[in-house]
C-alpha cells in the first residue's frame, strides 16, 4: 500500500516495525559490520555482511520519516561524522551483530552486539537513536525532547512511555518502507526549496518596488525644479527689501495671470542676495537632479522585468546574483558580542588537522594548559625562544607534524635557519614553570628536524588567508 494515503509523514506503525525485523533479522543476526555511513544527521545506514549476502540497514529517527527499512546500497555518507556516528564508530565497526529484535511489542528496535546496543525509537516527531553501553546511554542522534524521559548521555536508557501506535502493515517489505521514504524526503526536499524560491522572489521584488517607490518620488521633487527658479526670479526685483532675519516676504507674481501677490519663504541667516543665490542652486540642483532620477527609475523598472524574466530559472540564487540583483549582506557583529580573542592562531595542515600556535607569553601558557588536552600533541623549538605549537587529535598524521614543526621553527628566534630541531612530545608530559608565564619543563621528548620549513609555512599562511577571507 503507498504510505502517501496515510498522511504526510511515513509513521511506521507496530505491524511494519514487527513485519521488517521479522525480514531483516535472520539476514543480519551474526553479520560483520562493515561500513557505517551517514547520508543524513539523523539516519544511519549499517552494512553488515553474512557469506553470500551485504544488507544494508537504515535506522533513521527522521521525524516525518522515522524508520527501519533496507536500502539498496550503502550511498553517501555525511562529510564529518555525528557525534553518534562516531560512537557506532569506535564500538560497532568490525563487529557482529548478536541480534536484531523489537522491543515490547512497540515501534522501538534493539541492535545488540558484544558491548553495545542501537536503540532505535520509531515514534515519528519524537523518533531518536540511542548509543547504549549497558543501559547507559553514550551517544543519542538528537537532543532528546522535554518530559518525564531525561534521555541525555550518561543517563540511564528508558522504553517509551504510554501504549504502542498500533496500525494494519501497509509495507510488503523493508526495501519498501525505504523506497517510500526516499520519496518523502525527496518531496520534502522540492516542497522545501521551492518555498525558498518564493521567499527569494518576494523578498527581492520587495526591495525594489520600495525603490521604484523612493526614486518615483524623488522625480517628482525634482519636476518642481521650475519653481525655485520662478521664485528666484521675484525675489531678485525685491531684493533690496530683504533682510537677515526675514523668513518670508510677499512679492507679485508676474508671471501669473492677475499678478497675484504670493509668499515666497527665506531663509533667515541669509541676506537678500543669499535666498537669491539660494533658490537658484535648488533649481540647478533639481534639474541635474531630475535626469539622474529618471535614469535611476528606468534602471528599477529594468531590473524588476529581469526579475520576471528569472523567476523561473533552474539556479535562481545565481541567476539573480549574476544579474546583480541579489545582494551580499554583510555582517556586523553586535556591540559587546565580538567573538573573543583567542591565545592562538589557527591554521590547517595538508592533512586538514588543525594545528595552533600560541601569540607568546601569557598566550603561550594559556594555549598549553587551558586549550590543548593530555593526549594533543605540542612542540617548540630546542634551545631558543618561540611560540608553542599544538597539533590537535591523538594520533595526527606525519605530515602534519611536519607542518607544525615548520611553523615552531618560524614562530621562533631561529626563524630563516636553514635547519632547525623541534622538540615534539604529547602535551601531558609538559608541566609549567611558577611565576614564569610561557617556561616550561618536558618530562619526555623526542626531535623533529625542519630542513623545507619555508614552503611549509607559506602554503600554511596562504591557506589561513584564504580560510579567512572565505568566512
Amino acid at each position: 500500500m503507498d504510505a502517501r494515503t496515510a498522511g504526510e509523514s511515513l509513521m511506521l506503525g507496530v505491524e511494519d516495525v514487527a513485519a521488517a525485523v521479522a525480514e531483516l533479522a535472520p539476514r543480519i543476526d551474526g553479520g560483520q559490520v562493515q561500513k557505517i555511513r551517514e547520508p543524513r544527521a539523523d539516519t544511519v545506514v549499517l552494512s553488515i555482511r553474512r557469506p553470500g549476502e551485504t544488507v544494508h540497514l537504515v535506522l533513521s529517527c527522521a521525524p516525518r520519516a522515522s524508520r527501519i527499512a533496507r536500502a539498496e546500497g550503502a550511498g553517501p555518507t555525511l562529510p564529518e561524522p555525528t557525534t553518534l556516528g562516531r560512537w557506532l564508530r569506535a564500538s560497532l565497526r568490525g563487529r557482529r551483530v548478536a541480534t536484531l529484535r523489537q522491543l515490547g511489542g512497540d515501534r522501538v528496535v534493539e541492535l545488540a552486539w558484544e558491548g553495545g546496543r542501537l536503540v532505535a525509537e520509531l515514534t515519528g516527531r519524537h523518533a531518536n537513536l540511542f548509543g547504549l553501553t549497558g543501559d547507559r546511554i553514550a551517544a543519542v542522534s538528537r537532543p532528546p525532547s522535554r518530559g518525564s524521559r531525561d534521555l541525555r548521555p550518561s543517563r540511564d536508557w528508558r522504553p517509551p512511555d504510554g501504549s504502542p501506535r498500533m496500525g494494519e502493515r501497509r509495507f510488503e517489505s523493508a526495501r519498501a518502507i525505504e523506497k517510500e521514504a526516499q520519496a518523502r524526503l525527496t518531496r520534502d526536499v522540492s516542497e522545501h526549496d521551492e518555498a525558498a524560491r518564493r521567499r527569494l522572489l518576494q523578498e527581492v521584488r520587495r526591495r525594489l518596488e520600495r525603490l521604484r517607490k523612493n526614486v518615483a518620488a524623488d522625480v517628482a521633487r525634482c519636476e518642481d525644479a521650475d519653481a525655485y527658479r520662478r521664485a528666484g526670479e521675484l525675489l531678485k526685483s525685491e531684493v533690496h527689501r530683504l533682510r537677515r532675519g526675514m523668513t518670508s516676504v510677499e512679492v507679485t507674481d508676474w508671471y501669473a495671470p492677475g499678478t497675484p501677490q504670493v509668499e515666497v519663504p527665506l531663509d533667515p541667516k541669509l541676506d537678500g542676495q543669499g535666498n537669491v543665490a539660494r533658490l537658484f542652486g535648488r533649481y540647478r540642483r533639481a534639474q541635474s537632479g531630475a535626469a539622474r532620477a529618471a535614469e535611476r527609475l528606468a534602471a528599477v523598472e529594468a531590473q524588476l522585468a529581469t526579475l520576471s524574466r528569472l523567476a523561473d530559472a533552474p539556479e535562481l540564487e545565481s541567476a539573480l546574483r549574476d544579474a546583480g540583483l541579489l545582494r551580499t549582506r554583510q555582517r556586523r557583529p553586535k556591540r559587546g558580542r565580538e567573538a573573543p580573542r583567542q591565545p592562538y592562531r589557527e591554521f590547517r595542515s595538508a592533512r586538514g588537522e588543525r594545528i595552533l600556535v600560541g601569540r607568546g607569553g601569557s598566550d603561550n601558557h594559556a594555549l598549553t594548559f587551558r586549550h590543548a588536552r593530555g593526549n594533543d600533541h605540542w612542540l617548540h623549538v630546542r634551545d631558543a625562544p618561540g611560540a608553542h605549537v599544538v597539533v590537535l587529535g591523538a594520533a595526527p598524521h606525519p605530515e602534519t607534524l611536519l607542518d607544525a614543526a615548520a611553523l615552531a621553527a618560524h614562530h621562533s628566534d631561529l626563524r630563516g635557519e636553514p635547519v632547525v630541531d623541534v622538540t615534539h612530545t604529547l602535551r601531558k608530559h609538559v608541566r609549567a614553570v611558577k611565576g614564569a608565564p610561557g617556561r616550561v619543563t618536558i618530562a619526555s621528548a623526542k626531535t623533529l628536524t625542519v630542513t623545507d620549513g619555508r614552503a611549509r609555512v607559506d602554503r600554511l599562511h596562504a591557506d589561513a588567508r584564504g580560510e579567512r577571507s572565505r568566512s
